[in-house]
């Protein structure tokens, strides 16, 4: 009879260390998958602000500039406070809205919290079309457009963010606007 020698192995040794390797290694791993839940990101929640200004029109390289003036907006999670904004219509690339009137392209900003330490300033790009024709200074309007959180101030400092915005004006000079989206931070 021949006796097999046995040799004593380290692999009951390894395998418990490889698995002990594994296991500290998963929470690293687990954080960067998409699935895993964020460590030390900021809770995004909804943005819903509606609000009415007075239009101040002038001209501008652009083609025509809106100024926000007296503006008030309400809304969460931001409350209530004034805002201001400016857009700038880009008469040169209009185009027909289909009806017999005008659309152009729009870009511009729109400062919420306005006059106070905790400001939120947004971009907003997109296009304005005159609702209907007929002649532009009798003529309401309506834009749909992009925002998003450029910067902010006070409570407001670490805020990104984006969504819709809905921009209305009638042939009185009131502007309505609606923003729909997302803010964190």
């Amino acid at each position: 009879m021949s006796f097999i020698r046995v040799r004593p192995t380290h692999r009951p040794a390894l395998a418990v260390s490889a698995l002990a390797l594994v296991a500290a290694a998963t929470p690293a791993v687990a954080a960067g998958h998409p699935d895993a839940a964020p460590a030390a990101k900021h809770h995004s929640q909804r943005l819903v602000v509606r609000g009415d200004a007075t239009v101040v029109k002038g001209p501008c390289d652009a083609g025509v500039c809106l100024e926000l003036t007296a503006g008030r907006f309400r809304g969460t999670p931001l409350g209530d406070g004034a805002y201001t904004g400016s857009v700038k219509l880009r008469l040169a690339d209009a185009f027909p809205n289909g009806e017999g009137g005008a659309c152009a392209p729009l870009k511009g900003r729109i400062v919420l919290g306005a006059g106070t330490a905790d400001r939120l300033e947004l971009a907003v790009s997109g296009d304005s079309c005159q609702d209907g024709a007929g002649p532009l200074e009798a003529a309401s309007f309506t834009g749909l457009a992009r925002f998003t959180v450029k910067r902010g101030t006070g409570r407001y400092a670490r805020a990104t963010g984006s969504g819709q915005a809905t921009l209305t004006e009638d042939a009185g000079n009131h502007h309505r606007m609606t923003l729909v989206g997302r803010i964190a931070g």
